[in-house]
């Protein structure tokens, strides 16, 4: 993400899938980690939506703090429903991106209703760490009713999401047409 001195950065284009708005090269994307309690549907979900709407500017993680030993049933229903449910969406730990060979993260993206204590503080590469406050989808309740949290939680997470993707969109054009 870091451009030579001496190089101008190279004219924006969306098109070119070599190159993107700043003059990256497509390895070197926005990696983004979203970590949550568990694992299990917060991240999955925000994971998931970064990879369709990220492109090829962004690389999409997820972990948990405590990780479960699979996803919501709920959460992969809903990411059925919405095209986005792979084989390879399987809850992992934090641990994974704390190894020296791991991928080194640009923004940790910790979600749920408050900031969990336990989130670690030292990640490899000094990435930026943000909070979002996402509503908690798992609540008692009729099969209607859990189906409607979980589907107020994905907006939530798009919404975001979205406007993540835009803004640093447009961060790297401005810098490209500096």
């Amino acid at each position: 993400m870091q451009s030579s001195e001496s190089e101008p950065a190279p004219k924006a284009s969306r098109h070119d899938p070599a190159v993107l708005d700043s003059g990256k090269k497509a390895k070197d994307c926005y990696k983004v980690l979203f970590v949550c309690r568990d694992n299990s549907v917060h991240s999955i979900i925000a994971e998931a939506i970064l990879k369709r709407w990220g492109g090829k500017d962004f690389r999409a993680f997820s972990a948990g703090i405590r990780p479960a030993m699979e996803v919501h049933p709920l959460a992969i229903d809903l990411l059925k429903t919405q095209r986005l449910w792979g084989q390879n969406f399987q809850t992992k730990g934090c641990d994974e991106f704390m190894k020296h060979d791991a991928h080194s993260m640009n923004f940790i993206i910790s979600i749920g209703e408050q900031p969990s204590d336990d989130l670690p503080a030292d990640w490899p590469g000094s990435p930026r760490i943000i909070h979002w406050h996402i509503s908690d989808p798992i609540i008692d309740g009729k099969p209607a009713e859990r189906a409607l949290a979980f589907r107020r939680t994905f907006r939530e997470l798009e919404n975001r999401i979205k406007l993540f993707v835009l803004v640093h969109e447009r961060e790297e054009v401005k810098k490209a047409a500096a």
